[in-house]
């Protein structure tokens, strides 16, 4: 018997992709999201973490940046599953 999907919720989609874009903790939102977007989201909001004292060195900005835009996408597919 084949598993069934658990689609995401369209109303915490919609919150976690603004609450993403405003740059509020990049990751939690897929983590929250459900089993499929767990793993990415641990990864997400661990390296935003992370870069954050490694800023103090320039390593850090583009490596948050980069993770912040990572949310985003996510969060984008999230909205586009829970359709």
């Amino acid at each position: 018997m084949a598993k069934k999907e658990i689609k995401p919720d369209k109303t915490l989609a919609i919150v976690g992709l603004v609450l993403t874009i405003l740059n509020v903790l990049p990751g939690l939102w897929a983590i929250l999201a459900g089993p499929k977007y767990r793993t990415q989201g641990i990864l997400q909001l661990v390296l935003s973490i992370v870069s954050i004292p490694l800023m103090f060195v320039l390593i850090g900005i583009p490596l948050y940046f980069g993770v912040w835009i990572w949310a985003i996408v996510t969060m984008a597919k999230v909205y586009q599953d829970s359709q």
